[in-house]
């Protein structure tokens, strides 16, 4: 019974996309095939697992997670939780393989690269199912990141995910639209943390690794985390009638220009009675 189990489950496990390199030059391909044993070294948890990400597709992710860091970590003035997510999303993506029951490819079209508009990219359409919840849950673990927090389009969890589909155009050469199902069964299904407060405990030589292998640099903060905030602690403080006022400023601006219109009046009348005294008949 139960390696007629195990074999059901693989039969219906398949890889939806794979990606071919020639040089530095890679392009994601449409495949159905079953997972495979591989080395992921950007994914410690499916390392030497049934996968569907060759090494190319590991490459990618080594070069996108480093922009992950960047954007939305720590060293981004971010949250090393909310780059911790991201990068298990991806993984899951790229790698899962139960990729096909949430990933479909849609063929291909032409389009502008973001970098480089004058470039036209043959981008693979790819449509992914995420459920509500989940999207809600790590959109709250990066809201508050300096980089979400100042991207307009990343204002809601829906906004967050087609952000990070549309920038796997320059990235990826895919455009990645995002479908909210509230269905376990076709939908990503991984685990991550919705609290941006966990915190890992430190090994014995100080470094923070998450129990499936992932390097958290340092907890978050006040700034990039509402739930590390204490009650005490005041986000935004709503800025006073008078902030900023200075009244010895303000008494010498209206001193000068009193002073000014003084003198402005004093010519007048000065003028005027010359033109009356010059326009005076002699008795």
């Amino acid at each position: 019974m139960i390696i007629l189990f195990t074999f059901i489950t693989y039969s219906y496990s398949r890889c939806a996309f794979s990606v071919e390199c020639q040089g530095n030059n890679c392009d994601p391909l449409e495949v159905d095939t079953e997972p495979f044993i591989a080395r992921v070294s950007q994914c410690p948890h499916m390392d030497g697992q049934m996968v569907c990400c060759n090494k190319n597709q590991d490459d990618q992710m080594q070069r996108n997670f480093q922009a992950i860091d960047a954007s939305f970590g720590n060293a981004g003035g971010g949250c090393d939780i909310c780059a911790y997510n991201l990068k298990k999303f991806w993984c899951e993506y790229t790698c899962s393989p139960n990729q096909s029951n949430f990933l479909t490819t849609n063929g291909y079209t032409n389009m502008k690269d973001p970098l480089n508009p004058k470039n036209i990219l043959k981008v693979q359409l790819v449509e992914i199912k995420v459920k509500p919840q989940v999207a809600c849950d790590m959109w709250s673990s990066c809201k508050r990141t300096q980089f979400a927090s100042q991207v307009t389009a990343m204002k809601t969890p829906g906004g967050f995910f087609n952000f990070q589909g549309e920038q796997a155009v320059g990235q990826a050469k895919q455009f990645i639209s995002v479908k909210f199902v509230d269905n376990d069964e076709e939908t990503i299904n991984f685990d991550f943390v919705p609290d941006c407060q966990y915190e890992y405990p430190p090994d014995p030589d100080g470094k923070i690794v998450t129990p499936d292998g992932f390097v958290i640099s340092q907890k978050c903060s006040c700034n990039n985390c509402d739930l590390m905030c204490h009650d005490e602690e005041i986000l935004y403080q709503a800025t006073g009638v008078f902030e900023g006022f200075n009244g010895y400023l303000v008494l010498w601006v209206w001193a000068g220009a009193l002073l000014i219109a003084a003198s402005i009046t004093g010519f007048r009348l000065y003028k005027q009675k010359t033109n009356n005294e010059i326009f005076i008949d002699p008795i």
